[in-house]
């Protein structure tokens, strides 16, 4: 099932009435008449006089609103097929010993030369692939030329990438089959 929502635009027009101030200078000439208190106060001064204008803008002011909604309800059915394919499953084993072993592991790292420019914590995954692989059933009686393309396919390395991972990897491995 597919639900589709589609937006349209309306476009519309209100009318809104506005007014406006308008400033219109006349100068007048008048009679002679005497000038009054009122003429006289800021008379024969140079300035500026302002006036106030005003006027009213039109503001369009949007607000979203819902005006519907749509339910949608879900119902589940079950229904059985017959399924051919490949199953894969992960095997996680727990072993206690790697945690003595990891002192070997980084005391040989620490001496290699010339030395790693990555640290004993950023290549411990490797290393510990090795060891799993080492005491891994399914690996048992076999060499580490046997296990690797297993190995090389699981680590999800390949070409340059497997190969600056390879070392740990058969040092975990060879170094779990010596205990």
């Amino acid at each position: 099932m597919q639900v589709r929502k589609t937006v349209t635009s309306e476009q519309q027009t209100v009318p809104v009435e506005l007014m406006r101030e308008e400033i219109h200078v006349e100068q007048r000439d008048v009679a002679d008449r005497p000038a009054t208190e009122g003429d006289l106060k800021g008379a024969f001064q140079e300035g500026t006089i302002r006036v106030p204008v005003r006027g009213e803008e039109a503001v369009a002011h949007k607000e979203t609103v819902v005006t519907g909604e749509v339910v949608i309800d879900k119902t589940r059915t079950t229904q059985t097929e017959q399924v051919t394919d490949t199953i894969r499953k992960e095997q996680v084993q727990v072993d206690e010993n790697y945690d003595k072993a990891r002192t070997a592991y980084q005391q040989a790292y620490s001496k290699r030369q010339p030395p790693s420019k990555h640290t004993f914590e950023e290549v411990e995954p490797h290393f510990r692939t090795g060891y799993g692989a080492a005491i891994d059933k399914r690996y048992a009686g076999k060499s580490f030329e046997e296990v690797e393309p297993q190995l090389r396919q699981t680590s999800g390395a390949s070409g340059d990438a497997w190969e600056q991972i390879k070392q740990e990897v058969r040092e975990g491995f060879d170094r779990a089959r010596e205990r």
